[in-house]
């Protein structure tokens, strides 16, 4: 496919002269926070570029010519947080930038924006809580063997400990322990199953598994747990344009059922394009996806261009290739 090239955008770049952002993303608790949005903006506050933290929470930001931006993190549940990156010295030909590293810690909203508006409280024993602590420490200090050991101290003392076992389903699914990952969300389910982020990481565990059917339902779920967080209607295109190929893959399956399953990420991915204020770029590259699959080639050739309007979109060398081979295939 001319788009497949699209699959590696979300990280990979294309380095050439100019100033390096490089960064991770934590929770206050310690663990890595990945597929979460990351805006970069000018100076003065305006939108240059987005991107989406990986599996371990690290983004990047290269070839960039000016000597101050501002770094924005969002994610579902957290305090939304910035931060200003200066560069001293200016690119040029005998210069070809400098490198920054920031690590972003994101802090839990006090209230959510869940179902009733409630939030989840639980009466957690101090030693279970105790052990609790110790395991976010050990887990900021990279100590992971021996916070998984705290994790479950703190388990066998209050099995109910939904923080606990989210945590701990976190962290498994980063060692690639995806079953017993699919445990600890089971339970942390059972124990909350209002919580949009159990559903969010576990569709992220289900696309991993390539169970994309189930992906995207479960990606729906989180949507209308938290139907203002754009990131999960993102993901339920997602899941959908990777059913819909999937489906493509069996000749006994009706070209109507792949049709509908690009419609229905269509309609999730513009939605999570409005939600985002029109902000993530990401999206013009997975309808992109939508539109080469359904033969409308002129739509996905709009839609890479409008992605190359973000200043310093990923891999725009390989992109404008894709745009040359769509062209000249509608002629």
């Amino acid at each position: 496919m001319v788009i497949a090239v699209l699959l590696f955008c979300f990280h990979a770049v294309a380095f050439g002269q100019g100033h390096v952002i490089r960064g991770k993303v934590r929770s206050a608790s310690g663990p890595n926070q990945p597929r979460v949005t990351v805006s970069l903006e000018s100076g003065n506050g305006a939108l240059l570029n987005q991107t989406v933290t990986n599996n371990e929470g690290d983004f990047l930001f290269g070839n960039l010519s000016d000597n101050s931006y501002v770094i924005t993190v969002s994610a579902p549940d957290y305090n939304s947080v910035s931060e200003r990156v200066e560069f001293v010295r200016s690119v040029n030909a005998n210069d070809p930038g400098e490198t920054r590293t920031v690590e972003i810690i994101l802090t839990a909203k006090m209230s959510t924006s869940r179902r009733g508006g409630v939030r989840f409280v639980q009466a957690v024993p101090k030693a279970a809580e105790d052990a609790f602590t110790q395991a976010t420490k050990m887990l900021g200090d990279g100590r992971v063997d021996e916070a998984r050991a705290a994790l479950e101290i703190s388990l066998k003392i209050f099995p109910d400990y939904f923080d606990a076992r989210f945590l701990f389903a976190s962290e498994l699914f980063k060692q690639g322990k995806l079953d017993d990952a699919i445990n600890q969300l089971n339970e942390a389910q059972r124990i909350n199953p209002k919580d949009a982020r159990v559903w969010y990481l576990f569709g992220t565990l289900l696309l991993q598994q390539r169970k994309y059917a189930v992906a995207a339902r479960v990606f729906a779920e989180a949507a209308n747990l938290n139907p203002t967080e754009p990131q999960y209607s993102f993901m339920q295109g997602v899941a959908l344009i990777d059913q819909s190929a999937n489906e493509q893959s069996e000749a006994k399956r009706s070209g109507e059922v792949r049709a509908f399953f690009l419609s229905e990420a269509e309609k999730a991915l513009i939605r999570a394009y409005e939600l985002s204020g029109k902000k993530l770029a990401l999206v013009h590259l997975q309808l992109a996806r939508v539109y080469e699959k359904r033969g409308d080639r002129k739509r996905a050739a709009e839609e890479l261009e409008q992605y190359l309007r973000s200043p310093d979109a990923k891999n725009p060398a390989e992109i404008r290739v894709a745009i040359k081979k769509l062209r000249e295939s509608e002629r």
